[in-house]
C-alpha cells in the first residue's frame, strides 16, 4: 500500500504518528487474533493506526 510513497514521504508520515512508525501486518494480525479470542466485544470500529487519528 505504501510502495508509491518515497522514503521522504514515509518519514514525514512517521513524524505525524505518535508512535513514530508505520504499522505492520503483525499489528493487524494481533488485533484480529484478539477479536477472534474475545467473546464479549461487539459492534466496534477499531483503528489500528498508532494514534495517528485519536
Amino acid at each position: 500500500m505504501n510502495k508509491e510513497y518515497s522514503k521522504e514521504d514515509i518519514e514525514e508520515i512517521k513524524e505525524e504518528i505518535p508512535l513514530e512508525r508505520i504499522g505492520s501486518t503483525e499489528n493487524i494480525a494481533k488485533c484480529v487474533s484478539w477479536m477472534i479470542d474475545d467473546n464479549y466485544t461487539t459492534g466496534q470500529v477499531i483503528s489500528i493506526n498508532g494514534g495517528w487519528n485519536i
